[in-house]
C-alpha cells in the first residue's frame, strides 16, 4: 500500500478559521466606527441647532432691550419705571414699530415663557404676574443681572426705580453671557 497523498496546495481547517475570526474582527471594528460616527453626526446637529435656538433667543431679547422705553407708571403713589428683573424673569416697556407695549420673559423648570401686552393699561400691573406663553421648553438656564450706575455694579435685581439700568447681562444656558446697554437718560421727570 502506498502512502497518502499529501497535497500541499490547499488550506487547512485551522487556516480557514483563522482567517474567518480576522476578518470577523475586521467587520466589528468597521461596524463599530461606523456607528460612532453616524453618534458623533447626530449629536453635532443637536448642538448646532441648539446654537442657533439659543442664538435667536438671544438675539430677540437683547433687541427688545435695547428698544426699552422709560414708560412711568404709578407704583403706590409714585412715579416709577415701567421696568423689573429679576434673576430669570425681566419685564419691561418697549417701543415698537406698533406701539408702546410690555414684555415680559421668565423661566419656570425649562419652559421659557413669554407674554406681552399693549399700553397704556390700568391694569398692567395686575397682568405681569400672570404666566405667558410657554416659547421653549428645552432651557435649563436663563439669568439676568443689572447694570447700577448708581452703585457701580451688577445686581441681582432690579425693582421699578426712578430710572433704567445701564445695562442688562443676560446667560441662556451655557452660552457666553450678552450685555446689553440700554438708552441714556431714562430718569423719571421727578429726578429731572
Amino acid at each position: 500500500m502506498k502512502g497518502i497523498n499529501k497535497n500541499t496546495d490547499g488550506f487547512t481547517l485551522m487556516e480557514i478559521l483563522i482567517a474567518m475570526t480576522i476578518l470577523s474582527m475586521i467587520t466589528l471594528i468597521i461596524g463599530l466606527s461606523f456607528n460612532l460616527g453616524i453618534k458623533a453626526w447626530d449629536k453635532g446637529e443637536a448642538d448646532i441647532e441648539n446654537l442657533q435656538r439659543m442664538r435667536f433667543y438671544s438675539e430677540r431679547i437683547s433687541q427688545q432691550i435695547k428698544s426699552a422705553y422709560p414708560y412711568q407708571i404709578d407704583v403706590d403713589g409714585k412715579k416709577k419705571i415701567a421696568f423689573k428683573g429679576e434673576s430669570e424673569s425681566l419685564w419691561f416697556v418697549t417701543a415698537s414699530d406698533t406701539g408702546v407695549k410690555w414684555i415680559s420673559y421668565s423661566l419656570k423648570g425649562d419652559d421659557l415663557l413669554f407674554a406681552q401686552g399693549t399700553l397704556p393699561d390700568k391694569k398692567v400691573l395686575e397682568k405681569i404676574q400672570e404666566e405667558g406663553e410657554i416659547i421653549d421648553a428645552e432651557i435649563s438656564q436663563l439669568k439676568f443681572e443689572y447694570y447700577s450706575t448708581e452703585d457701580k455694579e451688577w445686581k441681582d435685581s432690579w425693582d421699578f426705580n426712578t430710572e433704567l439700568p445701564y445695562a442688562v447681562k443676560m446667560r441662556v444656558d451655557k452660552f457666553q453671557p450678552v450685555i446689553v446697554s440700554l438708552p441714556i437718560g431714562t430718569k423719571t421727570d421727578e429726578d429731572k
